[in-house]
């Protein structure tokens, strides 16, 4: 057998018609249409001088080119080399413009542009909403948290491999920006807000950290913000943060519930030595199972009871009653009333960093803060459930990386301004992947990473044929998702007449 005789016959010449290559992108681009986007953008961006190109539809086409993987500007002849599809489509320089434009207008422009995304995210969450029964829940330990809206705060280094304007060395001893960014969970990880900072801004800053919250409770849908949950981790605590939570929680009408990562430190080991050992209570794992692993010594059967066979490998208690046991001894004091400590011990991995403590009972700890009521019933008051509540925060590193996979992993310019227009450009784009997966695709192209959508559904190539005053991208029916790609374009296009 030949290993290249598929070569055989084969002949390769240019001079095709009606060849579509990167039909997908038209489902990116509709989308953006029909929810609005694109006339917000437009409105936003409106200039009393005689344009060629509306600026609102030059950055929603910079939006989609980014979610096709555009890396830099120049990437965006991806939408302006398929005019008999898109029509007439803005020039690479007309796109530098429009950014310079944006940066210029600072942050009145920044905060228009926002309030246009917001508008178009009402419309799409209708559609997510009427499709999935409501918003997807919060998932945690095997369970779902239904009604409410989660938000979750990290920050991130983006590595920079040229000068920019306010790039400089981080505390990783990389040199580049360092964003602080807000997701929410329900969508699966859909970017909110985003604030791009020089490469040392702390990673506790209280003032950007309000910034951005703010920011990404006003980029929620009215109906979404009464019940709020919002995560951060301990690197983004502070007294500020938790105080504006806690006020935030306080308002009549309104429900938020936080969990903040909180330091180890004296005050805290003190009071760990003083948990007796029956005040531990075994944790759960991802999937609502104990965290226990088979001893050495364990019998053959490996379904048995036998308490010997089965080592308890993650516990959880809570330390309010041990800090707070009264007024007179409170340790706590000047922190929120409500605010609650809980800690969770584990066995190390090999070669983890511990303290002193750490090292002589064996177990590494982890302490956080929430304002839950201890009165919460059934599952979700349960210390096992919260410490898992607290662990899935760990969810905002996958919206993270598909954002650096999806613009904000590379800045194109050296000016400081765009390389922000850029950001926020790109967070459009993973929230218009975000909206697609919910509002038109189906099982595992729902959950696909970016790189996976690309490959099947993008940038899959589409013959177009005209007839009946009608133009239609035929996708090769040997294409496997062939038929995902057409159920899509038919659930975005009933965007445009739904109510």
């Amino acid at each position: 057998m030949k290993t290249t005789g598929w070569q055989r016959g084969l002949k390769v010449t240019g001079g095709g018609t009606r060849v579509v290559s990167h039909a997908g992108v038209a489902l990116i681009r509709a989308l953006a249409d029909n929810t609005g986007l694109t006339a917000g953008l437009s409105k936003a961006l409106a200039d009393t001088r005689l344009l060629t190109h509306d600026r609102g539809r030059v950055l929603a086409d910079l939006a989609c080119a980014i979610a096709d993987g555009g890396e830099a500007v120049s990437d965006f002849r991806v939408i302006g080399d398929q005019g008999e599809v898109f029509g007439p489509v803005a020039s690479v320089p007309t796109v530098w413009r429009t950014l310079a434009e944006v940066a210029g207008g600072g942050d009145k422009t920044a905060a228009q542009v926002a309030r246009a995304v917001a508008g178009a995210r009402c419309v799409a969450w209708a559609r997510i909403a009427a499709r999935h029964g409501g918003l997807p829940g919060v998932r945690m330990a095997g369970k779902t948290l239904q009604g409410v809206t989660c938000i979750r705060l990290d920050a991130s280094i983006v590595i920079c491999h040229s000068e920019k304007e306010q790039a400089s060395p981080t505390f990783k001893k990389t040199f580049g920006f360092y964003p602080l960014l807000a997701y929410c969970d329900n969508t699966g990880g859909e970017p909110l807000a985003g604030m791009l900072r020089k490469g040392n801004a702390g990673s506790n800053t209280a003032a950007d950290h309000l910034g951005v919250l703010d920011d990404a409770i006003a980029a929620l849908p009215p109906r979404y913000r009464r019940t709020l949950m919002v995560t951060a981790d301990g690197a983004g605590a502070s007294h500020k943060l938790i105080t504006k939570l806690d006020e935030l929680a306080a308002r009549r009408g309104y429900s938020l519930v936080y969990s903040v990562g909180w330091e180890l430190g004296e005050r805290e080991r003190a009071a760990i030595t003083l948990v007796p050992q029956s005040a531990w209570q075994i944790a759960i794992g991802p999937k609502g199972e104990t965290r226990e692993r088979r001893a050495d010594e364990a019998c053959g059967d490996t379904g048995c009871c036998h308490h010997k066979c089965w080592i308890e490998e993650a516990h959880v208690t809570e330390l309010t009653g041990i800090l707070r046991p009264g007024k007179d001894h409170d340790q706590l004091a000047g922190w929120p009333e409500t605010m609650r400590v809980f800690a969770r011990r584990e066995r190390p991995h090999p070669g983890a960093q511990l303290t002193l403590l750490e090292t002589e009972d064996g177990y590494r700890y982890v302490l956080w803060v929430t304002n839950l009521p201890p009165a919460t019933k059934g599952w979700r008051g349960n210390p096992a459930y919260i410490d898992a509540g607290h662990r899935v925060h760990a969810r905002v590193e996958d919206g993270i990386r598909t954002g650096k996979d999806t613009g904000i992993g590379r800045f194109p310019s050296r000016d400081f301004a765009f390389n922000r227009a850029w950001m926020s450009v790109s967070l459009t784009a993973a929230t218009l992947l975000a909206w697609l997966k919910l509002i038109a695709l189906d099982s595992a192209l729902a959950r696909a990473e970016p790189k996976t959508l690309r490959y099947r559904v993008l940038h899959a190539a589409a013959r177009l044929v005209r007839g009946g005053r009608r133009r239609t991208l035929k996708i090769a029916t040997t294409w496997p998702w062939a038929d995902a790609i057409t159920q899509a374009w038919t659930r975005i296009a009933a965007l445009a007449h739904a109510p």
